[in-house]
């Protein structure tokens, strides 16, 4: 499943490149593995204070990969978000975290690192393609710049230079 959040309004968009590119994998009860992985479609810059402190978002696609021990019938339907939430069958399945690896990028020459956490996985009674079990799973996305004295200059610069807003006050 894919999903592409929209850009904050106000912010300056950061060129950006990769740098790593981690998942976040998580382990079920019944052995079920299931990774995810945000790709960044856009990195802003969303407000910045006198200091060169301020917050970013980051906007992309997020990607599920399911590796299940037993398969189920393969269905070569598309399905919807609507259909995966009528299909819970088990609402909090219990899991352990395998690893929430840091992806990293260097937007405009200051690292930001980005992690997909799950906050919950659930499972339906679907099954993709390829008879893989189908999950919902609630998440959160941490974005970390890494702040030194030069990043938050590059980042008061920058705002300065290409925001619609002015720097705020400390």
């Amino acid at each position: 499943m894919t999903m592409v959040s929209e850009p904050p309004k106000g912010g300056v968009e950061l060129s950006f490149d990769s740098i790593h590119e981690g998942w976040s994998i998580y382990k079920t009860k019944d052995g079920v593995l299931i990774k995810i992985r945000q790709i960044p479609l856009r990195i802003t810059l969303v407000d910045v204070k006198e200091d060169g402190t301020g917050m970013i978002s980051a906007g992309g696609s997020l990607f599920f990969a399911v590796t299940a021990p037993l398969k189920g019938p393969p269905n070569n339907q598309p399905i919807t978000h609507e259909q995966i939430i009528a299909a819970i069958v088990e609402p909090e399945v219990q899991f352990d975290i395998v690893q929430e690896d840091w992806s990293e990028y260097n937007a405009e020459g200051v690292k930001i690192a980005l992690r997909v956490v799950a906050t919950a996985i659930a499972k339906t009674s679907l099954f993709d393609a390829i008879g893989e079990p189908v999950y919902n799973v609630s998440y959160q996305m941490m974005v970390r710049p890494i702040t030194t004295p030069e990043a938050r200059a590059t980042f008061k610069k920058i705002w300065e230079e290409r925001s619609p807003k002015k720097t705020a006050p400390v």
